[in-house]
């Protein structure tokens, strides 16, 4: 019996570093930028769903961010539709467990949800949750 715990927990050790290895190996967005995935928000108070990515070009001059603000937009909307996707089954999924909105950022640097730093660049997006996926939220923005 002791023989099977030892393997249960080796088999259990090695999943959960394969599920930390995943999450942080970096992701290659459409523009051809690394985004690392820092950790997502579940913000039941407006029923909004925040992920959050470092992306340390952000800060480089010479970055392609710095020229083009639709390379950005169209990045952080790929990121909406693939990795909602990840986490709920369905978009129907999405919307009926209550969730309306998701929110998108990037940063630079980490730093706690919430902090502010005058050093560290952000970049938010908001998107609907549809029936077809993250569709861009203007209203919340005259809200």
């Amino acid at each position: 019996m002791k023989v099977l715990e030892r393997v249960a927990i080796s088999v259990a050790c090695v999943c959960w570093a394969g599920l930390g290895a995943a999450q942080g190996a970096p992701l290659v967005l459409p523009s051809g930028i690394e985004a690392r995935f820092h950790d997502t928000i579940w913000d039941e108070d407006l029923s909004a769903i925040r992920l959050r990515y470092v992306v340390p070009q952000l800060s480089e001059p010479e970055s392609l961010y710095q020229a083009d603000a639709l390379r950005v937009f169209d990045d952080m909307q790929w990121l909406c539709e693939t990795q909602m996707t990840s986490l709920f089954d369905n978009w129907l999924t999405v919307q009926d467990e209550g969730w309306e909105v998701v929110v998108v950022t990037l940063m630079d640097r980490p730093i706690e949800f919430g902090a502010r730093d005058a050093e560290t660049i952000q970049l938010f997006e908001w998107f609907a949750v549809t029936m077809d996926g993250c569709e861009p939220e203007m209203e919340i923005y005259h809200e």
